[in-house]
């Protein structure tokens, strides 16, 4: 995790996501590269992504600012999805696996604002998360094994959104995706 600032209690399997949530910190259910899905079966490929576990319905949030490129519906791998650009940085965040999206293309958006709801879709395989990936060239998402063009989101991220920080703007710093309770963004 960047600057070892942030918390988050790591790998656990699905069923202990709920609980895990509970205690107020992320729930990283498939790093980058991983060779463990999000139900903690092994993947035949590595993971282009990192994927946080959460609550149906849970409300998904930008991990940086940017614009909303594209809506993605991708039914087989990401689902519904949302890609924002961060034009500065010549980066894009694809947030997968949604049960709704609260954004349309060409919308601004800022950190910690609600871009969509955390769901099962695509191939989620009945596993509530959202799938974070960074990318290099503005894509829908990367299928397991693509790693070309995606970067590990967790070297860039500083944790929890906290609305009372003021964050880097000479290069591209993600907070996590989906809430977390107030405190558990402190080690």
């Amino acid at each position: 995790m960047g600057a070892g600032h942030g918390s988050f209690l790591g790998l656990l399997s699905a069923p202990f996501a709920a609980v895990a949530q509970n205690l107020g910190a992320p729930i990283i259910l498939s790093p980058y590269r991983s060779l463990h899905g999000a139900d903690n079966r092994p993947r035949r490929l590595p993971h282009a992504g990192v994927d946080f576990g959460g609550q149906v319905g849970a409300p998904v949030l930008a991990a940086a600012d940017g614009t909303v490129s594209r809506i993605i519906e991708w039914p087989m791998s990401c689902g519904l999805g949302v890609l924002l650009e961060h034009r500065r940085f010549k980066r894009w965040t694809a947030y997968c696996h949604l049960q709704g999206i609260t954004v349309r293309p060409g919308q601004r958006v800022s950190r910690g604002e609600q871009i969509g709801m955390v769901g099962a879709s695509g191939g989620a395989f009945y596993i509530p998360h959202v799938h974070l990936e960074v990318c290099t060239f503005a894509g829908i998402s990367h299928a397991d094994g693509d790693l070309s063009g995606t970067e590990d989101p967790l070297k860039i991220a500083e944790g929890c959104f906290d609305d009372t920080r003021a964050y880097p703007t000479d290069r591209l710093v993600l907070t996590f995706p989906v809430a977390c309770l107030h405190g558990a963004s402190e080690r």
